[in-house]
């Protein structure tokens, strides 16, 4: 904001914001002339927790209500913030802190910061991690037993098998046992067992009715032959068998490793389905298949597939429980296409590549109707998409940890923690996302929505060092909408939440957004931004970011703000504009109501457009300490915008309590309480420290309003018309100052008071020293 003086010969120097600190003192010493407290006056009637005494005499609420008291500080006021809860949790206001991410975890899986952080390089060879069980063998915990066949239970009707058995009488007992599994599914009957002793079988299992098939343990029984029965080419085949089960097996090689059709319901238990290739487990077409206490691990891309772990083809259901899916190609978990369904239950799926076709990465994904329900599961360390939703599909998440999505092969390049697009469904609640590249939360696509609840966006990163977004913590965009409840958006870069394109909609409630790093080339850190869309925000904190608390751009957008706690925006040096509160800018429109804006360095509520347009409404929120340098620390700042500011307090400011530029602005029944300047020794006359300052041709109509202890002008117009009512300025250097043309109209009969100010009430054609420009814009 460039100073300029309206009388010739003003040195530079005199430009410079400043005041003299005896002169402050003088101001507060004044007796007030005020019928009604202002608030801290030792005569103010005490008023409940959330509130502060209004410009009317009575008690109203501003920022967040019904806190916890953990969250309570000196002023009575809610302070919520993540470095008052311990590890492992984030503030919930009316609750205190919460726990977020997977809810039980094994102790050697637990991080630093009291989350739980599955991961292979924790665990030892021949082990796979889970969030619960931590590191588990492969054989189960009681390994492999003793003889042939281990523990597998004795049973009636038990076909045994030993490829190293010489014998050419076998007949499928213990003592005479068969050498192969192919003669031991011609012998066993309907719900019979296969006990297969150790070795590796060169030959697939084709299984066309109920069976189970038990190996003495995975680390021991391989099997490895190739069906070419099914599409893809199988290790293990299940038509339309019924009830089977699959135990202490490894199954690998060139095939899938197990593919169910038909009528199937396939159980696979402490089996370790390693280096498979096309999939390592498909069930389609009415198949259900069941994954429990196993391994899949390292399948390769084939011709007939691309490597994914474990898939739910059309009409087919998938569950994974206990389990870890690692090293897989193109998607470790899928549901693809309408009528495919896939639960992943307290498991890892970790470290997903690009296949050559498909050239992604991602964890889990649901696509083209598919659903998928995720909990208590850890998707580490994949590519493209931790968990992603598209076409129609749905992704419920709960109790899951996204973490460390790396970018995948496609341009531009990103590793979104969970993404949702053309018209999927969303859910997710107490979860963690943290360390993705570019976007925690992506939700893109006219009739896309999703909901998120008590959750953790954390430390998002850039993709690249050349990425325009940095590193934002939610993305809602191109017509998508999203209810985000109860959930803390922590130290992202960029933006912590983004809202862009006209249709694009979020509601957000219960919410902390905090710490949020200037980063990419698009992002200043701020707290929250609305680019051409609608938001509503209700008792939310945005605080400590690097940028804006709040910013809404450009014609169309809207922004609906009640009740939220904006503090402490602090503006990194490389970077301006910076360091507002609430900033509405370009045509955009905002209400505000009973908010708490606090400690912003440079505006607390700034509206601009280099033209005429937009509109915002200010409603009973308080306004204080904004205290910046270099021409900042103003209140409200409206640059050619409609400006309607009621029942509000606004105080300790530096430069202005209200500065309006080229703006139309109605202030009715509202306290200015305090404008203190730099207190670097200018001139008094030259100070910039002013209650209202209407300039450059500014509109405004003051009713009710009081103004007391500003270190220059409690109400200086420059140039600017209006209409003063009710108007009371006392205990500032000078009550009301009228200079330039055109002038406001004073309403005669007494009803305006200005008294007891020091060094004038009342100055006409004083020739004082007013900013020559508005705050810049984002």
């Amino acid at each position: 904001m460039r100073l300029c003086a309206t009388r010739p010969g003003s040195s530079w120097l005199a430009a410079c914001i400043a005041v003299l600190s005896p002169l402050a003192a003088a101001c507060s010493d004044l007796s007030r002339s005020s019928d009604t407290p202002l608030v801290g006056d030792p005569a103010a009637p005490p008023c409940a927790r959330g509130h502060v005494l209004g410009p009317g005499g009575a008690c109203m609420p501003v920022g967040i209500q019904g806190c916890a008291e953990l969250f309570v500080e000196d002023d009575d006021l809610c302070h919520p913030s993540m470095a008052k809860c311990p590890p492992g949790t984030i503030p919930k206001f009316d609750e205190g802190c919460i726990p977020v991410g997977l809810p039980r975890c094994a102790p050697e899986l637990v991080g630093d910061d009291g989350l739980c952080r599955p991961a292979m390089a924790k665990c030892p060879a021949g082990t796979f991690a889970t969030p619960e069980a931590g590191c588990v063998s492969v054989d189960g915990p009681d390994g492999c037993g003793r003889g042939p066949w281990g523990d597998v239970p004795r049973a009636p009707g038990n076909v045994y098998v030993d490829p190293s058995y010489a014998g050419a009488d076998g007949d499928g007992s213990e003592a005479r046992p068969v050498a192969t599994l192919e003669a031991a599914l011609e012998r066993v009957a309907d719900g019979g067992t296969i006990a297969l002793a150790d070795g590796t079988y060169d030959e697939p299992a084709v299984i066309a009715r109920p069976v189970a098939i038990a190996g003495r343990c995975a680390s021991r029984v391989r099997i490895r032959g190739v069906s070419p029965l099914v599409v893809p080419p199988a290790i293990v085949a299940v038509l339309g068998a019924g009830e089977v089960t699959l135990r202490g097996l490894e199954i690998g090689g060139d095939g899938a490793g197990v593919v169910a059709m038909g009528a199937s319901a396939v159980t696979l238990e402490r089996v370790h389905i390693k280096g498979a290739a096309h999939a390592g487990v498909l069930a389609g077409d009415g198949a259900r298949v069941s994954v429990a206490a196993s391994w899949i691990e390292g399948t390769r891309a084939g011709a007939a597939g691309d490597g994914m772990g474990a898939l739910a083809d059309t009409g087919g259901a998938l569950f994974v429980r206990e389990s870890a899916v690692t090293g897989s190609r193109a998607a470790g978990v899928a549901a693809l296409y309408a009528g495919a369904s896939a639960a992943v239950v307290g498991s890892l799926v970790e470290g997903t590549s690009p296949s050559e076709r498909l050239r992604d990465g991602e964890g889990i994904v649901a696509r083209d109707g598919g659903e998928v329900s995720v909990e208590r599961t850890a998707v580490v360390g994949n590519r493209l998409s931790g968990i992603v939703a598209t076409g129609n599909a749905s992704a419920t998440i709960s109790g899951v940890l996204v973490e460390g999505t790396m970018p995948g092969s496609l341009e531009p390049s990103y590793g979104v923690g969970v993404y949702a697009a053309s018209r999927a469904r969303v859910a997710i609640d107490s979860s963690v996302l943290v360390g993705n590249a570019e976007i925690g939360v992506a939700v893109l696509g006219e009739g896309t929505a999703a909901t998120m609840t008590r959750s953790l966006v954390q430390e998002t990163v850039a993709a690249a060092s050349s990425s325009l977004l940095g590193g934002f913590g939610v993305a809602v965009a191109r017509g998508a909408a999203m209810r985000l409840h109860d959930s803390a958006i922590v130290r992202n870069r960029g933006t912590g939440v983004h809202v862009g394109d006209l249709s694009a909609e979020l509601v957000a409630t219960g919410n902390l957004v905090e710490g949020t790093i200037a980063g990419g080339a698009w992002g200043d850190g701020a707290g929250v931004s609305v680019l051409e869309g609608r938001a509503t925000l209700a008792s939310n904190v945005l605080r400590d970011n690097e940028g804006t608390g709040l910013s809404v751009g450009y014609a169309g957008s809207e922004a609906t703000v009640t009740g939220n706690l904006v503090e402490g925006h602090v503006a990194p040096d490389r970077r301006a504009p910076a360091g507002q509160g609430i900033v509405v800018y370009r045509g955009a429109t905002a209400a505000l109501s009973g908010n708490l804006i606090r400690g912003s360095r440079s505006v607390g509520v700034l509206a601009g457009a280099e033209l005429p347009a937009g509109k915002v409404e200010i409603t009973g929120d308080l306004i204080e300490d904004t205290s910046g340098d270099h021409g900042a620390g103003i209140g409200v700042a409206a640059a050619g915008y409609q400006l309607r500011l009621a029942s509000s307090l606004i105080r300790a400011s530096r430069t202005a309590g209200v500065a309006l530029f080229a703006a139309d602005a109605e202030i009715a029944e509202t306290v200015i309480d305090g404008v203190t300047g730099d207190g670097k020794g200018a001139r008094h006359g030259d100070l910039v420290a002013d209650g209202v300052l209407a300039l450059a041709g500014s509109t405004a109509t003051l009713d009710g309003v009081r103004v007391t202890r500003c270190a220059r002008a409690g109400i200086l117009f420059d140039r600017s018309s209006g209409r003063l009512s009710r108007v009371r300025a006392w205990d500032n250097l000078f009550g009301l100052v009228v200079q330039g043309s055109p002038a406001p109209e004073l309403k005669k009969g007494g009803e305006n008071a200005f008294i007891g100010n020091i060094a004038a009430d009342e100055r006409f054609d004083a020739g004082l020293l007013v900013p020559a420009s508005a705050p810049p814009l984002p």
